[in-house]
This record gives C-alpha cells, structure tokens and sequence, in this order.
C-alpha cells in the first residue's frame, strides 16, 4: 500500500511540473514574442513591460499551487491533477493568444507554433521514459 501511495504521488507530481514547466515555457515565448514586436515598430523597452510578465507569472502560479495541492490531496480519486492541468492549458491557451496578438508574421507564428508542437513531443517521449523508470524502480524493490 504504502509502495502504491508513493508511485502515485510521485506521478501527479511529474504531472504537475510537467504542467508548470508548459506554463513557464508558453511565457517566455510570448515574452520573447514581445521583445521581437516592441523592437519592430521602434518602441523603447522598459521596466514596466518587464514587470507585466512578472505579474503574469503570479497571476498564473498563485492558482495553480493552490490547484495543485488540491490535486494532491485527491490523487487517490483522480488518475491525474486534473484541475492544475486544465488551469495550466488555460494559461498555456492566453499565452498563445498573446503570442498569436504580437506577432504580425504568419510565418513567424507557424514557426513558434511548431516549436511548440515539437516541445510537447519531448515531454511525451519524456513521459514515456519517466514511467519506465517508475516501473523500473517498483521492480528492483520488490527484489
């Protein structure tokens, strides 16, 4: 049981950072993005655009801990976090549309789209390796 317990702590967890690692990603594309825009129509950077995606960030992680100690708490209903990873897509959903606002290039957004594309391919495979290591692991203690 107590093996069990752990396993499935372990997997919400990866779930989770997983999760915060697409948010955090999906937010230095838009600010990325951003800069690249500010520069094309000549504006200054300044301390304040900065500050927004620091703002940002706490408007999107402030929630998402709280979710994510809610998803702990009922990982033993729910085969996943389910109410992190949604919030998290929804973060993940308004960035690409901030990025999606900033860029005025089709090709350039087709192109951050395909980065995206293929990060989330490597979190899959990603995935895939860390159950095989969790599954590794169960064996070798039962040894």
């Amino acid at each position: 049981m107590k093996q069990f317990i752990l396993e499935h702590f372990y997997e919400h967890g990866m779930w989770i950072v997983l999760t915060y690692a697409l948010v955090v990603v999906s937010m230095i594309i838009d600010l990325i993005t951003g800069i690249r825009k500010s520069r094309k129509l000549g504006r200054k950077l300044n301390s304040r655009g900065y500050k927004r995606t620091c703002r940002k960030a706490l408007d999107y992680f402030l929630p998402m801990t709280c979710l994510a100690c809610i998803d702990m708490l009922a990982s033993s209903v729910t085969g996943v976090p389910v109410l992190t990873m949604v919030f998290g897509g929804y973060c993940v959903f308004c960035e690409l549309k901030s990025v999606m606002e900033s860029t005025c290039d089709k090709a350039a957004i087709r192109n951050d789209v395909q980065e995206l594309m293929e990060w989330g391919e490597s979190l899959g495979e990603l995935k895939n390796m860390l159950h095989k290591i969790i599954a590794k692991e169960g064996n070798h203690e039962k040894d």
